[in-house]
């Protein structure tokens, strides 16, 4: 019987407010981002969980608790689960290129807006999807960031590390059963709030145009 693994990237935030860049560590999320994980909580009500992570920062734990809306399930935070860490945006010789390329690198030797390489990354997050793996557990919720789910479905399908064309929303929800077969991507990027997404442009993108702005 294949085990149920639910991925959710956390709400919406706002890194740029005023347009000014503030710490990825501390941010939370916005009422619209509240929104979103009421909806996803709404869509989940009846699901069954054993046990619900989020990464450790305030936009997934938030986005956790929402979603959970009081239900009595096990929570646990992972800081493994972070997202990849950014550099001074304002050492960026080249900003505009190092967002739009950003999960895009020609070598996971490579940093990610200059900060963390890729290959630390990736070996962080799939060592402890490893570690989640030997746990046991039916049905399990991790609320982590787009750049952590990427990976982690990209590991899922093709058993290599690296970053697949995904995109992620805010509050998406993804759904991986995983067997002995292997894993099967059953649903990617649910927005309950917004069954269709109206915006075309990729995370990375939108971040950049709020950057420069």
């Amino acid at each position: 019987m294949r085990r149920r693994l639910l991925l959710l990237r956390h709400g919406e935030v706002d890194y740029f407010p005023q347009g000014r860049p503030v710490p990825p560590e501390g941010v939370g999320l916005t009422e619209r981002g509240r929104a979103q994980a009421r909806a996803v909580g709404a869509l989940l009500r009846e699901v069954p969980l054993d046990l619900a992570l989020h990464s450790g920062l305030p936009r997934t734990e938030e986005t956790l608790a929402l979603v959970l809306g009081g239900r009595s399930v096990p929570v646990e935070a992972w800081p493994e689960f972070q997202e990849i860490r950014p550099g001074r945006l304002k050492d960026l010789p080249d900003p505009r290129r190092a967002f739009l390329e950003a999960f895009r690198p020609q070598s996971l030797e490579e940093r990610f807006l200059g900060g963390e390489r890729y290959q630390d990354f990736l070996e962080r997050v799939l060592a402890a999807y490893r570690r989640l793996l030997e746990r046991a557990w039916d049905t399990l919720l991790l609320v982590a960031h787009g750049g952590v789910i990427r990976a982690l479905l990209t590991h899922a399908l093709t058993g290599r590390p690296g970053f697949l064309p995904l995109e992620v929303h805010p509050c998406g929800l993804s759904v991986l059963d995983l067997g002995e077969e292997g894993a099967l991507l059953r649903l990617h990027n649910l927005t309950p709030y917004e069954p269709l997404p109206q915006d075309r442009r990729s995370t990375m993108e939108a971040l950049w145009e709020a950057y420069r702005s």
